[in-house]
């Protein structure tokens, strides 16, 4: 979780202030609508957008864009967001999202932000959130052997107290309590209730990176290490099936269960971690990889292996969604955002699977805009190559990735075929006659900032000519006929 992220959700909705007095709107009270006068669901599922047996290509590929009052997405109107996301964020007391989703027939998901795991304190001396102020102290995580409060996994969190800058608690809350669950239910049917999914943060699958926090480890063993194991997670399996707990026990005031986004994708290491969670609960719909791609105006090249990689093992998971979040405040239109922008989607059609793959490309984390770009509007169909299990389905050559479309749109309407073409090696690569198997004749241009600020996308700007045409180094490439 980023720090923007905690500020401009009111950080943890839970712990921002109590379950008596939670629901007035803040400074703009006025705009966000009482729970009680919106649909719910209704439904295990939230309704598709689409349906199923139609043969409509959709005007956009999925986005997922924070849409919010007096933040990210409070310059668009309804009727925008409508038009050009898919999942739109919000969370405690800032309902635009559900206000512009609560659409017949229903045009885009809202999406609920809330953290059960990582319990954040407030600064001394002020009224201690309600999950702490509730909490017994089997509600926390403790050290291997521990069950008290000087034996918690903790952490500190950077603030202003006062004017002064100080760092104050961060604690792990233990999922598989049933009085945390009891108090985590009680929170989202008294304030989400009515929004279509959740965002689940800090969700991870292995006792060692469940147990770290926004400043480091959460304890330490003996020689000094991050723990491997602690008194409520004896193993990483009893992590994932905390998790899976929580989320099944997480349902709507009708019955239904709650659907989850996890946020905690694991391709930080070596290993691929953390999508066993799926199968620990029916509630789970998404897998959230934050800042895998691009992390605070940082492309991580050394990671799109693994990420491809991710996506492929959460397309052969029945109905699993894989969620692309990348973090960036470059100018508009520059040449960085650009790059990160392109480098996100090729990443994104590589892996892609229809309906499943969403892009949440965060790439103006400094400003009200509503961060839906003109590229989202291009959608690839028929794909040509897939990725059975790995990213080396899709190699071309050692760090370099292709796919293929036969048939891709531009805001519904039929551009032919295309291609998504990335290149994680520190130089620059000539594109090989070889490694396509359909002709193309452009480079895809992007110019400009998101849609609603005038961003554009040319599809015959720039020609496209085989074992000359090169991707630079870190970057990509789209193609087109």
């Amino acid at each position: 979780m980023s720090v923007r992220l905690f500020a401009h959700l009111s950080a943890l909705a839970l712990l921002a202030c109590s379950l008596a007095a939670c629901g007035g709107g803040g400074s703009n009270a006025s705009a966000v609508l009482p729970v009680s006068s919106l649909p719910d669901p209704g439904a295990a599922s939230p309704p598709p957008l689409i349906p199923a047996s139609t043969a409509i290509v959709p005007t956009h590929i999925p986005v997922w864009a924070f849409d919010e009052y007096n933040s990210m997405g409070s310059v668009a109107s309804s009727s925008a967001v409508q038009k050009y996301v898919t999942y739109a964020g919000g969370g405690l007391n800032n309902t635009k999202a559900l206000s512009d989703c609560n659409t017949s027939p229903k045009s885009c998901y809202a999406v609920f932000y809330v953290d059960p795991n990582l319990i954040y304190t407030t600064c001394p001396g002020t009224t201690q959130p309600p999950f702490v102020t509730a909490a017994s102290e089997s509600w926390y995580v403790h050290e291997s052997g521990y069950s008290d409060f000087n034996h918690r996994l903790r952490n500190s969190y950077p603030r202003t107290c006062g004017g002064v800058a100080t760092t104050t608690p961060v604690y792990l809350a233990n999922d598989a309590n049933s009085a945390v669950q009891s108090f985590m239910r009680n929170y989202l049917q008294t304030y989400g209730d009515a929004w279509d999914y959740y965002w689940m943060d800090d969700t991870k699958g292995r006792v060692l990176t469940q147990g770290y926090g926004p400043s480091g480890g959460m304890c330490l063993d003996a020689s000094n290490h991050y723990c491997w194991n602690t008194q409520e997670y004896a193993t990483d399996s009893t992590v994932v099936s905390a998790h899976g707990s929580y989320a099944t026990a997480m349902v709507h005031k009708n019955g239904s269960g709650m659907k989850f986004f996890f946020n905690g994708v694991g391709v930080q290491t070596s290993a691929i971690s953390n999508l066993n969670i799926f199968a620990s609960s029916p509630n789970y719909s998404g897998a959230i990889c934050e800042n895998c791609v691009v992390a605070n105006n940082v492309i991580r090249t050394s990671l799109f292996g693994q990420v491809l990689t991710s996506m492929a093992q959460t397309n052969a998971i029945p109905n699993a969604k894989f969620i692309l979040l990348g973090r960036g405040s470059a100018s508009a239109g520059s040449a960085a955002q650009i790059a990160q922008r392109l480098v996100s989607t090729a990443i994104a059609w590589i892996g892609f699977a229809d309906g499943r793959t969403i892009v949440f490309p965060d790439f103006e984390d400094n400003t009200r805009n509503l961060a839906a770009w003109p590229e989202d509007m291009l959608y690839p169909t028929a794909p040509k190559e897939s990725m059975r299990s790995s990213a080396s389905d899709v190699a071309v050559a050692a760090g370099v990735w292709r796919r293929e479309f036969g048939a891709c749109y531009q805001n519904g309407a039929p551009v032919g075929q295309c291609a998504a073409l990335v290149n994680s090696t520190g130089s620059a690569v000539t594109v090989s006659s070889a490694w396509l198997t359909q002709p193309y004749g452009h480079v895809v241009t992007i110019s400009g900032g998101d849609i609603l600020s005038g961003g554009t996308v040319k599809l015959t700007t720039t020609s496209f000519v085989a074992n000359r045409t090169t991707i630079p180094a870190g970057s990509a490439l789209l193609l087109v006929r």
